[in-house]
C-alpha cells in the first residue's frame, strides 16, 4: 500500500472554486458547478437555522469557508484543502489584542506515533506565539512555552501549508512593494520554529510558487514560467542554515502540446494548484489569442517531480476563470478533513475560550 502511493497521485475528486466555494467533480459527469457542500448551505440558507454562511470578507484566492454560529456570532475560517481552521475569539478573555488560534491535524506516522492536532496562538505581528498539541491516543494537551519568533518586523502572514513533518506559513514583507520574502517553518517532531529566508528569484510581487514536499520529506517549493517547473529543495548548507536551493527543471512545453493537440503557434496558460507528496498538481490552458483564451478547455494533471511522468486526470470543455483548489482522495486526507470539521462545530458550540484561556496562556 505504501509502495504504491508512494508511485501514484492521488486521484483528484473535485475542485472547489473560490470566492463561493462551489464544486466541480472531477469524473466522467456533469462538469457543471455545483453548491460546495450543499448539505451545509441548504441548512445555512434556511431562515431559522443556527448557522450561517459568509464568503464576503475572505480573501479571493484563499480557498476559506466563513462559517458562523449565529448563537454566538461567533465565527471560524475553514479551508477544506489544507483543513486548517482558524478561530479569531470575539473576546480577548485575557489573551494579546487580537489574537488567533489555528488548528492544523496531523495524521498517524508509518512509527504508529497517532494522529495529532496542533493549536497555535498568535497575535497580528506574530512576533509572539504559543504551540498546544493534542494527541489522539491521550486526548491531552501538551501545551509548549511561547516563543518569539525569528521574524523581522514589519512581516506579514499571506499564506499556511501543511505538509509531512512541517507547516509551513508565508510572508511577505511591507514596503513599498508586497514581496514574498520568508517562511516560517514549524517541526511537528520537535515543535521548533525557524525562518527560511526565500533565494531573490522567488522573491516576487504576487508569487505563484506553491510549497509542498518531495517523496523523500525534503521541503520544497515549486514555481512555473514559460512552461517549465522549476523545484527548489529546502537544504542545510555547510553553516547549518537552511536555504531553498535549485534542484532541478522540466520543460514541459512539448508535452504539453502532445496532451492538447495544439500547434507550435498556441500559448500556454499553467496554473499551480498544489504540491502533494511529490507531485504538483497543475492546469493547462491553450491559447491562440485573448479573446479564445477563457473559451479554449482546459487539462488537469499532476506531474511526478521524481520520475518526470505527466498524467491527466479530466479535461474541463473550457477554462475555469477563476482561482481553484483541488481535493485529493488519499486517505488520511479525507479522514483529517472530517475530524477537522467536526472539530470546527464543535469548538463553535461549546464554551471553547474556557478551554482556550486554561491551556493557552
Amino acid at each position: 500500500r505504501r509502495r504504491f502511493r508512494e508511485l501514484h497521485a492521488p486521484p483528484l475528486l473535485a475542485l472547489f472554486l473560490t470566492p463561493c466555494m462551489h464544486t466541480v467533480p472531477a469524473f466522467p459527469s456533469s462538469r457543471r458547478p455545483s453548491a460546495g457542500f450543499s448539505p451545509l448551505r441548504d441548512h445555512a440558507a434556511a431562515s431559522d437555522s443556527e448557522w450561517g454562511l459568509d464568503f464576503r470578507d475572505i480573501a479571493y484566492n484563499d480557498g476559506f469557508i466563513c462559517i458562523e454560529y449565529r448563537t454566538t456570532k461567533q465565527q471560524a475560517l475553514y479551508n477544506p484543502q489544507t483543513t486548517a481552521l482558524i478561530l479569531r475569539p470575539k473576546e480577548d478573555h485575557d489573551m494579546p489584542y487580537g489574537s488567533s488560534l489555528e488548528f492544523h491535524t496531523l495524521p498517524p506516522e508509518e512509527d504508529q506515533r497517532p494522529s495529532r492536532v496542533v493549536c497555535v496562538r498568535h497575535d497580528y505581528s506574530w512576533a509572539w506565539v504559543r504551540v498546544a498539541v493534542l494527541s489522539s491516543d491521550t486526548m491531552e494537551w501538551q501545551v509548549f512555552p511561547e516563543t518569539a519568533t525569528p521574524l523581522p518586523e514589519g512581516s506579514r502572514h499571506a499564506a499556511s501549508t501543511v505538509v509531512d513533518g512541517f507547516i509551513c506559513w508565508e510572508f511577505v514583507s511591507l514596503n513599498e512593494v508586497s514581496l514574498s520574502e520568508y517562511i516560517l517553518v514549524l517541526n511537528t517532531d520537535t515543535f521548533q520554529f525557524s525562518r527560511v529566508d526565500l533565494p531573490p528569484p522567488l522573491r516576487v510581487v504576487y508569487p505563484k510558487f506553491k510549497i509542498g514536499q518531495t517523496k523523500d520529506r525534503n521541503l520544497c517549493i515549486v514555481i512555473e514560467k514559460d512552461c517549465t517547473l522549476f523545484l527548489w529543495i529546502c537544504t542545510a548548507g555547510d553553516d547549518g542554515v537552511q536555504r531553498f536551493v535549485l534542484h532541478s527543471t522540466f520543460p514541459l512545453h512539448s508535452r504539453f502540446m502532445e496532451v492538447t493537440s495544439c500547434s507550435v503557434e498556441d500559448k500556454f496558460s499553467v496554473q499551480l494548484m498544489t504540491v502533494f507528496n511529490g507531485f504538483v498538481y497543475l492546469s493547462i490552458c491553450p491559447w491562440k489569442n485573448f479573446r479564445d483564451k477563457y473559451k479554449s478547455p482546459e487539462w488537469f494533471m499532476s506531474f511526478s517531480l521524481e520520475t518526470a511522468e505527466l498524467n491527466q486526470h479530466f479535461k474541463n470543455r473550457k477554462r475555469i476563470g477563476c482561482p481553484v483548489h483541488p481535493y485529493l482522495a488519499w486517505p488520511p486526507l479525507v479522514d483529517n478533513t472530517v475530524s477537522l470539521f467536526l472539530c470546527l462545530i464543535m469548538v463553535l458550540r461549546i464554551p471553547f475560550y474556557v478551554w482556550s484561556v486554561n491551556c493557552m496562556l
